[in-house]
């Protein structure tokens, strides 16, 4: 237990003075004290502007008129501190200000220091403004905290502002960071440097004379230990792994709480020690830049000293936890059920703590500042460059108004953070131990928030990066098919927190999982929840192979990861406690058309939810991934706040083996990679991507849309012509009224994310929960956003208003539905103008209060008429008072907490009722009488007759009866008026479809505009693809283009010359199926086959294509096999990836997919590439029939098919001239050309590359001899001989037995081995029957 001592200043009794806790928060001031006892400041250098309030600097020498107030050194305190060693002349500091001097607007944005006698101490700020009518002045302290003060009452100290910048020399770096200079004031100041224990002064000697006696603390101090053994049991029995995050305080702003207006002190917690002098070890070493030190020398001896602090810290802390944590040991920790890692059924979210360590704790008083403790804090101060605190047990912190901003960098980083807030005020906490008995000493926290990369709703990073952060939960069921192929059914739920949206479905997928992979590429999670132990290997790979190093989270299986029934269960009974609220409040939540509920017996469900319970077997393991991520937004405290406005949409790649059920084309992982949709093979960001090409958005939520759309686009023609129109209508004419549009749109916020979190703060829960306490503005917050999402709405309505002007000269269909009130755009004037009526939307902004209009709320409005009505009847009931006394200058008063004191005068005392409580009395100065100045009757001088007048006060029986009854109404007015936000927003939620379907309708409204003005950004000319239909399954597809440009690369960007357009067509009347493409290397093949690709994908869009002429048959699928690589951590070699890729395109193409193979084969040996290369062709050609193209450098492909109609042989050209010594010189064209390429000249790309000349020309020596050997003819009887049926038949086998080899989990080493050479050896047969 603590020793008992006194409570002072409303501050922590446990801890010394706060500026012991927080001094590291800010750079504090480098003064040391004087000498002598009386708290005089010495001189100050430049540095002391980063004094915290937290931080106090020596009082000042007192008034020599005055007595001077006594000192007290602390017992924190044992000895003087090493003074700083301060480079040049500090500026002498001006003298007190006396009592009664008035100040105005001339000590405005003035730095002065405030002495503070509760504290002895002086704070530093800077003075704000000035209010004319009080004659105060607002004080804003270097930590924030703001005061109002009169300054001519007030003991203060001017700054004065110095131009020399000189620094104060440090005698170590910092921990966290090595700077030797620092000039400006962290913004952060949980990032200043703090001050060394005052418990560990090792490193401090005594300098001499000026030590100072230990003074032992108080006797008779309140007993004020913090310790809360039981409660901490309970939450620390089962502690979650993660950073743990706590609030504590840092000093309230209540004036009566912390100081004295006369200036004379109260006794002091003997803990409560000056830490003024102190020179902090892990302070930094700081030097003007004007003084001839040498920097070199100084980063030298900082280095130095950072390391031997780091040494020193990480000895301290690493012997304390071996002590201390023995229990978090591998050879020794164990979860809650004392199950050792490696157990079955082990739990890593759980420890166990032994019973002796929750005894040995103590607690601490929080409030203002978040703090993380033990292994958290090295974390905090790894990656927020936090400073240490002082004392052995390691923590450190930030203040609460950067909470997001660090949470959300934790979170960014891969951390688990746990949120603890106080959820109860020290009032609660006694009534609590009254009523209940309880024996609590402290206040209550809980965990009330679990913040990671998938449950980020708010943050500095999130405002500014519009792309989704998904949450996806996946789950998996394996079973075995006639032809031996398992075949796997996936369900998935992937939830953006941020706005609300819920993707759920189920699908089959193959055994490569590619379906999985293809969603994985488009969604691209940041955190994946899944069933311990349930999913395949394959799987695991899949979801290796194509994210971006997510955030795992494994689930028991049923117990977490609930089964499909649990998930019903549970979804039921969250919905049913909605309505059921929902009925009693005014916030409807079924009038969504896309989330409209189901009665049943148990509940309401939205459609999609009912349409999967109703599929049985077929939505299962979807509903059981929704139960999942259920489980775990739960833990969040998240589960309730989503699925009350969840936005609900069907997986569209469910039934993903049939393409009649999805109208979009798809486009598989390797697709969205090879092709660069979203980000580049470079470094992984948008730039050079077809995203960035076609994202001229202005909303952050038109840019997700667009996303969307790139990543499905449309298949079916009339929808592909209904965009195409919509685009359209918006150039010409029209075009200046959308870019008026755009120019409105770009002042809004993220609508979508902060109608997210308007809707979630209907429903106060986890953080934002009643019971929680925020020393923050939170309801100013609140309302701030409230009023954003009120005035983005608004500006919403009026541009989509403004561009309904075009609609009489469009005659688009998809226009006409977005602009046309009451159908794609909603009828919300009404309700704009109820909110509008309602308050003063600036007023309510910059005062963070809403005074609501007469008629907006009743339950404020019947309060407010309840407290006139009292005040009413008071001053009824004076009159009559006045008139029962006889006097008409019987007033009311208000003295103190007392108010309506009938003030009687004192002539009148003998006429008051005896019923009347007399409650206090004044005694006026002397007043003459009978001076009649006028006719000047008397004469002062010969003096005049006086008396001395007074006044009496009372409460009246009706006052004291009306006083109680206005009590009362007042009480009720305030709780209304804290209520009128909440009121509103919830009056805001039941229109929350109607909010957004305005967003949505506005954000394709943004995406339109953006692809009409891509066109602008091509390079040459541009037209609008002619789609044909594709309702005729006998119907040849076809591709045709003429000039085709390439949609991302320009001239600017090439270096010389300019991109080359093309002509090509494939398939169609008259055309071949398929291209074969030869051609030199660097030739530009891979960039064509890229080229028509993306043509495709900008056709379905619906945006125009870089060409003179386009048209095309609708594409279901797009296969892109290009490029080299390997995925080495599932198992994957370059060959293999190469394989499995080809493997996807055999088994899925259909007649209506576009392929495009870029060198195949290349993998392995010449002989065994060139055969699979010529089978996968062969079947692509005759079995599938698809579209095509196939660039490869196995010239003998193009002797085998230059007689088959429906392949047609091309090459991009090149001019090829004699170099140095013999050698070929080839000249680029990049012209698409008929006919077949004699070699690939690879030797010249050598020579580009820098190969040494010998080498060169023993390569080309060695080329000469190969194509001799090799021979790309064959004799005249070998014409004969070409591939007949049966041959191709052989290769379908052979090809067909190989990738059935690569897709073996498990095989014996020798058994692959002799299998692949006898592929090998068949394939060498099947090249010399060639």
């Amino acid at each position: 237990m603590a020793p008992s001592r006194r409570q002072s200043n409303g501050r922590s009794p446990l801890v010394n003075q706060q500026s012991q806790i927080t001094s590291f928060f800010s750079k504090k001031n480098s003064s040391s004290p004087s000498p002598s006892p009386s708290p005089s400041p010495p001189p100050l250098p430049p540095l002391a502007k980063h004094t915290s309030k937290l931080n106090p600097i020596p009082g000042p020498k007192p008034n020599p008129s005055r007595s001077p107030i006594p000192t007290t050194p602390s017992p924190g305190e044992p000895k003087l501190k090493k003074p700083l060693l301060v480079i040049g002349q500090s500026p002498a500091p001006t003298p007190s200000s006396p009592l009664n001097i008035t100040f105005g607007d001339e000590v405005v944005d003035k730095r002065l220091r405030v002495y503070w006698p509760l504290d002895k101490a002086w704070y530093e700020g800077v003075v704000k403004s000035f209010d004319k009518v009080s004659g105060k002045h607002l004080i804003q302290y270097d930590d924030s905290e703001e005061e109002e003060l009169d300054l001519g009452k007030e003991k203060i100290e001017w700054v004065e502002e110095t131009t020399g910048g000189f620094k104060r020399l440090r005698r170590g770096g910092s921990l966290a960071f090595k700077k030797v200079v620092i000039d400006d004031e962290d913004d952060n100041v949980a990032d200043s440097a703090n001050e060394k224990s005052d418990d560990d002064d090792s490193s401090d000697e005594d300098w001499g004379k000026n030590a100072e006696k230990e003074v032992s603390e108080d006797a008779d101090e309140e007993d004020m230990d913090l310790e809360d053994e039981k409660e901490e049991e309970e939450e620390l029995e089962e502690e979650e792994v993660g950073m743990k995050i706590s609030k504590r305080k840092g000093g309230g702003k209540t004036e009566s709480k912390k100081r004295k207006a006369n200036g004379v002190a109260k006794p002091e917690s003997g803990k409560k020690s000056k830490i003024s002098a102190n020179v902090s070890a892990k302070e930094e070493f700081k030097v003007p830049s004007m003084e001839p030190v040498k920097k070199i020398e100084t980063d030298k001896a900082s280095i130095a000293a950072d390391k031997a602090l780091v040494v020193d810290e990480l000895e301290r802390f690493g012997k304390r936890e071996a002590e201390k944590l023995h229990f978090l040991g591998p050879e020794v920790r164990r979860d809650a059920n004392r199950k050792r890692p490696g157990d079955a059924n082990y739990n890593p979210k759980t420890l166990y703590l032994p019973p002796g360590f929750l005894k040995s704790l103590s607690g601490c008083q929080m409030g203002k500042f978040y703090e993380l403790f033990e292994m958290d804090a090295h974390l905090g101060a790894k990656e927020l460059n936090l400073q240490y605190m002082k004392g052995e047990q390691p923590h450190c912190g930030f203040p609460e108004k950067n909470f997001s901003m660090n949470v959300e960098k934790l979170a960014r980083k891969g951390y688990r953070v746990l949120v603890v807030e106080q959820t109860e005020t020290p009032e609660q906490l006694e009534l609590r131990r009254k009523e209940k008995g309880a024996k609590d000493k402290v206040v209550k926290r809980e965990i009330c928030a679990v913040v990671t990369r998938g449950t980020l709703t708010d943050g500095e990073m999130l405002s500014s990066n519009p792309d989704p952060s998904y949450l996806m939960a996946v789950t998996e069921s394996c079973q075995s098919s006639t032809n031996q192929n398992e075949k796997r059914v996936f369900g998935m739920c992937a939830v953006d927190v941020a706005t609300s949206r819920i993707i759920i479905g189920q699908f089959e997928d193959d055994s490569e999982c590619s379906a999985l992979c293809c969603l994985l590429a488009e969604l691209r999670p940041v955190e994946i929840i899944k069933p311990t132990n349930l999913l395949s290997l394959e799987t695991e790979r899949a979801m290796l192979r194509h994210t971006r190093t997510p955030l795992i989270n494994e689930l028991v299986p049923t117990a977490e990861f609930w089964d499909a029934d649990k998930t019903v269960y549970e979804v039921k009974t969250l919905y049913k406690c909605i309505n059921d609220q929902s009925a009693a409040g005014s916030v409807d939540v079924g009038t969504d058309a896309a989330n409209t509920y189901e009665d049943d017996e148990l509940g309401c469900l939205p459609p999609i939810l009912s349409s999967l319970l109703r599929a049985g077997v077929n939505g299962s393991l979807a509903l059981s991934a929704l139960g999942g991520t259920l489980y775990y937004l739960k833990q969040a405290f998240l589960d309730v706040t989503l699925l009350r406005f969840a936005k609900f949409e069907l997986l569209p790649s469910s039934g993903f083996s049939s393409i009649a059920q999805t109208p979009y084309m798809l486009l598989d992982a390797a697709a969205l990679e090879n092709l660069e949709i979203f980000e580049n093979s470079g470094n992984g960001d948008s730039s050079g991507t077809l995203y960035a090409q076609l994202n001229h958005c202005v909303t952050a939520f038109g840019k997700r849309l667009l996303r969307t759309w790139l990543a499905r686009p449309l298949y079916h023609t009339d929808l592909i012509k209904e965009r195409q129109d919509a685009v359209a209508g918006l150039k010409g004419e029209s075009l200046s009224y959308a870019l008026e549009f755009r120019k409105a749109l770009s002042r809004l916020p993220d609508m979508e994310r902060l109608l997210a979190r308007i809707f979630a703060s209907s429903e106060a829960n986890g953080r934002h929960a009643h019971t929680v306490v925020l020393y923050e503005d939170a309801a100013k917050k609140q309302l701030q956003q409230f009023i954003s999402a009120l005035r983005g709405c608004e500006l919403m309505v009026q541009a989509c208003s403004s561009l309904s002007v075009i609609l009489k000269n469009v005659e688009s269909t998809q226009l006409h539905h977005l602009l046309t009130t009451g159908k794609g755009l909603p009828n919300i004037n009404s309700i704009l103008k109820h909110f509008k009526d309602a308050f003063d939307w600036v007023d309510a902004n910059n005062s963070g209060r809403i005074i609501p209009h007469k008629g907006v709320d009743l339950e404020y409005d019947s309060a407010c008429e309840r407290v006139k009505e009292i005040e009413s009847s008071l001053t009824k009931h004076l009159k009559e008072q006045q008139k029962l006394l006889g006097d008409s200058s019987i007033t009311y008063v208000t003295i103190g907490k007392d108010s309506y004191l009938l003030e009687v005068p004192e002539s009148l005392r003998g006429s008051v009722p005896r019923d009347y409580e007399l409650c206090s009395s004044k005694k006026m100065d002397y007043a003459f009488l009978s001076c009649n100045f006028q006719l000047g009757c008397l004469d002062l001088a010969r003096g005049c007759r006086c008396v001395m007048l007074g006044f009496f006060r009372y409460w009246t029986p009706s006052i004291k009866k009306f006083l109680g009854e206005l009590s009362l109404a007042e009480s009720e007015k305030e709780t209304a008026f804290k209520n009128i936000l909440l009121r509103l927003i919830g009056r805001f939620c039941e229109d929350h479809s109607k909010w957004r379907q305005l967003v949505s309708t506005t954000a394709e409204l943004d995406v339109l505009i953006s692809l009409a003005i891509a066109s602008d950004f091509y390079e040459g000319p541009t037209c609008r693809p002619r789609v044909l239909g594709s309702s005729c399954s006998n119907e040849v597809p076809c591709f045709s283009a003429k000039g085709l440009g390439h949609p991302i690369l320009r001239s600017d960007s090439l270096g010389k010359g300019a991109f080359v357009p093309n002509d090509i067509s494939i398939a169609g009347s008259g055309h071949a199926s398929f291209i074969l493409l030869t051609g030199p290397n660097m030739g530009g093949k891979s960039t064509l086959l890229r080229q028509v690709c993306l043509a495709v994908i900008l056709a379905q869009v619906g945006a125009d294509v870089p060409a003179e002429q386009f048209e095309l048959s609708p594409v279901d699928r797009i296969f892109v096999r290009m490029g080299s690589k390997d995925h080495i951590m599932a198992g994957q070699s370059t060959f293999l990836t190469e394989l499995s890729e080809t493997a996807l395109m055999l088994s899925s193409a259909t007649q209506h997919s576009l392929v495009a193979l870029d060198e195949l084969g290349r993998g392995t040996s010449t002989s065994d590439g060139q055969a699979i290369a010529e089978s996968v062709l062969e079947h692509f050609v005759h079995k599938v029939q698809c579209r095509g193209m196939f660039s490869t450098h196995y010239h003998r492909l193009a002797v085998d098919y230059r007689n088959n109609s429906k392949v047609s042989l091309c090459h991009m050209a090149c001019q090829v001239g004699n170099g140095v010594e013999g050698g070929e010189e080839v000249t680029f064209l990049y012209r698409l050309t008929p006919g077949a390429c004699p070699k690939s000249y690879g030797v010249n790309v050598a020579r580009i590359a820098g190969l040494p000349d010998s080498v060169l020309r023993t390569a080309a020596s060695k080329s000469r001899e190969f194509e001799a050997v090799y021979g790309k003819h064959r004799s005249k009887g070998s014409e004969d001989k070409l591939p007949m049926r049966s041959s191709l038949d052989e290769m379908v086998v052979f090809i067909r037995e190989l990738i059935s080899l690569t897709r073996l989990k498990t095989c014996e080493e020798g058994t692959c081995i002799r299998s692949l050479t006898q592929l090998q050896q068949r394939a060498r047969m099947l090249l010399h029957q060639h």
